[in-house]
């Protein structure tokens, strides 16, 4: 026997056939439904008028990115009841009430999308999209259960008058702050957004009919001799909703995904970037990955510029191929803020720490041979040579350096202090020369380098300002 064969045979279920008693039922169904037509306007108007505070603070709540007033715009809500009057219509096979709640529940929700709307419009400017409006934006699967968990509390509250939960069943599910969240969107020009948030209310809404009416069905609110006369009706509505939920859980896969597994973590996942922001001194504050442009753009944070992101470009592409079998190729952009830190006590002798910096980096300069390979800017260029093996750099002593490019060559001083270098190179290119542009530009950056940084072969001088990098390789030929 099936799911539903059990709604056309109640007698096979013993808590469908005891039902509630018939008080309680009446007391159930006054809360559930207005009966009278001269109960209808004050209704009406009491839900209209319920229906625009809750929106204004809900809008308030999520402008002013504040969790405790969206909070009491949940507790306001009166949105509830109509989707449990939906859940109980089905369940007694009603349909007049049943189309009657939802053209209300539709209603509803299209004047809490205009009213939110209105007042994101009349509001201040906002330059970023709030938080709390964000937070409506990702739903996934745990929304759907919570949805499906809500609507069948509600369901069963509402039979039980000695509990009192359904102003939290209503908080959990929040079925106001979507859709005041959608008109915000929209009057930000936010579309995708604003779709969203109208998928995490729609998912909500058809969620709790659905296991509202699987638990008014069981708890039996429905009488027992009304039954068999509305279980087609209550077999084919409970049928399609349960098909709009799994249609539903489609398009929630992919957000899902997007949320779960979104760059942030990814980011965290990556052995190659986690090892190269350590051996930086670099933490990540924002990831994006461009799937379309193939591109992953870091923005990062720390005392000194990440020097070999030509390092890290390097590293992933190797576990793309070789775990991925992906050779596209691909970007990454760097934005990257200073950051200082301080301690107290100081350290006892500055210059224990500093001299052996400054050793390190002078052995490794002095007496090796540097061959250009090009200079990355900050606008995302490249400057690269046109003959190769043409443009090199040699430390020769403590204070000389030498330079070759392709037409010309001479010597130059430099400075050396904790990674700060300066370079002097008093060199003219001959206007004859047919990379003369190319050549005046390396000699003029080499006059700006800030700083450097070696890493095994690898040499990176920062430019001043952070207006670009110079990269260089260890190479062992010498034309001295």
């Amino acid at each position: 026997m099936g799911f539903f064969d059990a709604i056309r045979s109640p007698k096979n279920s013993s808590n469908s056939s005891s039902g509630l008693p018939s008080e309680d039922r009446r007391a159930v169904l006054e809360d559930l439904f207005v009966f009278g037509k001269d109960n209808q306007r004050p209704f009406l108007h009491r839900m209209a008028f319920l229906l625009v505070v809750s929106t204004v603070i809900a809008c308030s709540g999520l402008l002013a990115d504040s969790v405790a007033v969206v909070i009491g715009a949940m507790l306001v809500a009166p949105m509830m009841r109509p989707v449990m009057s939906a859940a109980a219509a089905i369940t007694l096979g009603w349909s007049n009430r049943l189309f009657q709640s939802l053209l209300l529940t539709m209603l509803m929700a299209v004047t809490a999308v205009l009213i939110s709307a209105v007042f994101a419009w009349i509001s201040p400017d906002m330059v970023v999209v709030p938080g709390q409006v964000l937070a409506r934006t990702e739903p996934t699967y745990f929304d759907l259960v919570i949805a499906l968990a809500a609507g069948s509390g509600g369901a069963f509250t509402m039979t039980r008058k000695e509990t009192s939960a359904i102003p939290g069943v209503a908080m959990a599910v929040a079925l106001l702050p979507p859709l005041a969240s959608t008109g915000i969107l929209l009057v930000m020009m936010e579309s995708e957004l604003a779709l969203k948030a109208f998928v995490l209310f729609f998912t909500n809404f058809a969620a709790m009919v659905f296991a509202g009416s699987i638990t008014f069905l069981f708890v039996g609110v429905s009488p027992k001799k009304a039954r068999g006369k509305s279980a087609r009706f209550t077999r084919n509505y409970l049928l399609g909703f349960a098909i709009l939920v799994v249609g539903i859980s489609v398009p929630l896969y992919f957000y899902s995904n997007e949320v779960w597994y979104d760059g942030a973590y990814q980011a965290n996942q990556s052995t190659e970037l986690q090892a190269w922001l350590t051996e930086n001194d670099l933490s990540v504050e924002n990831v994006h990955i461009d799937e379309e442009r193939q591109l992953l753009l870091l923005q990062l944070s720390g005392p000194n510029p990440p020097l070999n992101v030509e390092t890290l470009h390097a590293e992933i592409g190797k576990r793309r191929k070789l775990v991925h079998g992906i050779t596209e190729p691909f970007e990454i952009e760097v934005q990257w803020t200073q950051t200082a830190r301080f301690s107290w006590p100081p350290e006892k002798d500055p210059q224990a720490v500093e001299t052996p910096l400054e050793d390190d980096f002078s052995r490794k300069l002095k007496f090796n041979r540097w061959h250009w390979i090009g200079t990355q800017y900050a606008d995302g260029n490249w400057l690269r040579p046109k003959h190769k093996n043409t443009y090199f750099i040699k430390v020769v002593d403590d204070h000389s350096v030498r330079l070759w490019n392709h037409c010309t060559h001479g010597t130059g001083s430099y400075e050396l202090s904790q990674g700060e270098l300066h370079v002097v190179f008093d060199i003219k290119v001959s206007e004859t020369c047919d990379t003369y542009q190319l050549d005046q530009r390396y000699i003029t950056d080499l006059n700006q380098v800030a700083n450097l940084h070696i890493e095994d072969d690898h040499l990176s001088l920062r430019l001043n300002n952070d207006d670009g990098v110079m990269h260089f390789e260890l190479t062992n030929e010498d034309n001295d």
